[in-house]
């Protein structure tokens, strides 16, 4: 087609179609959050947070019942949730730029520079042998109990943490957003802050914690396979399907054995293993080779993470240029 012979008019025309709008917004905030992430002070998820705690405290009751808890955790979930949904639905509906406001929700729940920040420090610290530090900066990152975690053990922690972040907290929130607009990645944004808030793995959450978790299950399940495909892809394919397929018997979804085997993989290091929580040892299947992570290997994670986006980059590229000449009249 000749693209020269297309008149403006008819090009802009056409760039008015969510079908096309939604993949370039999507290169263009990928662009800004990583040239000018949002600062952790300004983030608006943060006010979700605190009330999703605060909210917890007051209907997530020890006395209650299994059924009462869950029934209080589905409650909590929606007051949460529906709300803001409805604001951010009547903000796009009376804006005269709602594209703008769809980019503007996709900016705020794409902040996973900030986990790469808090990686690196993590792995100067390690790196320094101030574990003390490096076990306090990995609090905000993972569930477990951090304060008896070894050298191995933090950079374990950091690199799985960070292998399912780059999943669910990126990939997951471009996916819905290609999938949905910016309601559908704010409203998956939101149920993941709810999730991390209050995870059944948590004390006093088993039951209140089940229904916004088994939301994320499914919402999640898609955007985590396609990472630990193209992980494999990218890295090292043979050795991630042999390392999924050794943990097939084991505990872990399907996604996260893509995830956490392609990792290994690409790291030729073993991740997962025994864990702390609220002081019960769980043990679960270790991935990859016998060589223990380093905190060199943080770093190579934070680099194999780099090259993963760039690839997300250029697929969203390639196919909005095959939806543009699909769609351009002859």
């Amino acid at each position: 087609m000749d693209w020269s012979a297309l008149p403006l008019n008819d090009f802009l025309q056409m760039l008015q179609q969510p079908v096309l709008q939604q993949p370039l917004l999507a290169l263009l905030m990928i662009a800004l959050s990583a040239v000018f992430p949002l600062p952790p002070s300004y983030q608006p998820l943060q006010v979700v947070r605190q009330a999703a705690i605060g909210l917890a405290k007051r209907v997530n009751k020890p006395g209650y019942g299994k059924q009462q808890l869950f029934i209080s955790g589905s409650l909590a979930m929606l007051v949460l949730l529906l709300p803001l949904l409805a604001l951010a639905a009547a903000f796009a509906s009376l804006s005269e730029w709602p594209e703008f406001w769809h980019a503007l929700l996709l900016y705020c729940c794409l902040d996973w520079q900030n986990q790469r920040n808090q990686a690196f420090l993590l792995a100067q610290s390690i790196e320094k042998q101030q574990l003390s530090l490096a076990r306090d900066l990995i609090k905000p990152l993972v569930l477990r109990q951090s304060q008896q975690l070894s050298e191995v053990g933090l950079c374990k922690a950091s690199i799985e943490s960070l292998t399912l972040r780059l999943a669910k907290q990126w990939v997951g929130v471009l996916f819905w957003f290609l999938v949905g607009g910016g309601l559908a990645a704010f409203a998956y944004r939101l149920l993941l802050e709810l999730q991390q808030s209050w995870n059944p793995k948590q004390p006093g959450f088993t039951e209140f914690g089940q229904p916004v978790s088994r939301f994320m299950v499914l919402l999640a399940w898609l955007p985590q396979l396609l990472t630990g495909a193209l992980l494999a892809l990218l890295k090292n394919w043979r050795g991630s399907r042999y390392y999924r397929d050794l943990a097939k018997n084991s505990d872990y979804a399907l996604p996260q054995r893509w995830l956490l085997a392609a990792s290994s993989a690409a790291l030729q290091c073993n991740l997962a293993g025994p864990r702390y929580y609220d002081h019960h040892k769980q043990r679960r299947i270790r991935f990859g080779p016998k060589a223990e992570p380093t905190a060199q290997d943080i770093r190579h994670f934070l680099q194999i993470s780099r090259q993963l986006q760039h690839a997300v980059v250029l697929l969203i590229a390639s196919g909005w240029l095959v939806l543009m000449v699909a769609l351009s009249p002859l």
